[in-house]
């Protein structure tokens, strides 16, 4: 009995490893469109203190500068002139000049009247996602809402693959066809940076005799202009990493996370 299953077991084995049926998959190409970051994040505290503490270090261990080894100078000169002893007519023009301290008060008081630029945009006090002018200390990332089957969903810029097309090809027209001609990108390489596939609903699977779609994601960076309305989704937003976990699906995101500049893939 138990070698009347063995020889099932191979005959089954064998079937499958020599089945003529050919599963067909649709092959996409996805996009990830990038702006980069414009400013430096804030310190956090650690750093904060670390920053201070190499400063300290650098001014104990430094040789004095020019600054002030001419304010040593004026303090001396001035020194001279209060006890009458100037005789010598270079320190009398040199005390006619700028001294190294008005030089001090001067800059001082031109750092009081000058005001930093806000960190936070107008973009970022209503929240505008569609807006490139939020977050400017983050990485901020295309994503657009398509409708698959009957259900809208959050994705990166998507497209068949055509005939005759390479896979960059590809990615290059997506991005025409979702973005429009009004925005300037620079693409990482010719080969993708991720991967993901998914099976088709049963039904469209019979119809079709297509198993699922296989999507080969490629990298580009955003150098100028934005994104002009298309047919193709009805809806886009320039996300952060953390506003993508609660857009995009899970087992779509897992994938994604891979190939994200600023994510920590152990997270």
């Amino acid at each position: 009995m138990k070698k009347f299953l063995n020889v099932i077991m191979l005959k089954n084995f064998y079937s499958r490893m020599h089945s003529t049926k050919q599963v067909k998959w649709d092959i996409m190409a996805g996009l990830c469109l990038q702006r980069k970051p414009i400013i430096t994040k804030s310190l956090t505290e650690t750093e904060v203190n670390f920053q201070n503490f190499l400063q300290e270090i650098e001014f104990e261990k430094s040789l004095k500068s020019d600054h002030e080894l001419r304010h040593e100078k004026d303090v001396k000169r001035m020194e001279k002139l209060k006890s009458g002893k100037v005789i010598d007519f270079d320190d009398m023009d040199q005390a006619s000049n700028q001294s190294a301290q008005d030089y001090v008060d001067k800059n001082k008081e031109e750092l009081l009247n000058f005001k930093f630029a806000s960190r936070s945009t107008k973009a970022d006090e209503i929240n505008d996602t569609k807006s490139l002018k939020r977050k400017l200390d983050d990485n901020l990332v295309l994503i657009v809402k398509q409708k698959f089957g009957h259900d809208d969903f959050w994705v990166l810029p998507q497209g068949f693959w055509n005939d005759g097309e390479t896979l960059r090809e590809t990615a290059e027209r997506i991005l025409r066809e979702s973005c429009g001609n009004k925005i300037n990108v620079s693409f990482y390489g010719n080969a993708p940076c991720g991967f993901y596939k998914y099976k088709y609903p049963k039904q469209k699977r019979e119809q079709s005799n297509v198993e699922g779609a296989k999507i080969f994601f490629f990298k580009a960076k955003l150098l100028d202009g934005n994104v002009e309305q298309k047919d193709t989704w009805t809806d886009y937003e320039w996300s952060t990493v953390p506003e993508l976990n609660k857009k995009l699906i899970q087992p779509y995101m897992k994938n994604v996370k891979l190939f994200l500049s600023n994510y920590n893939v152990n997270t």
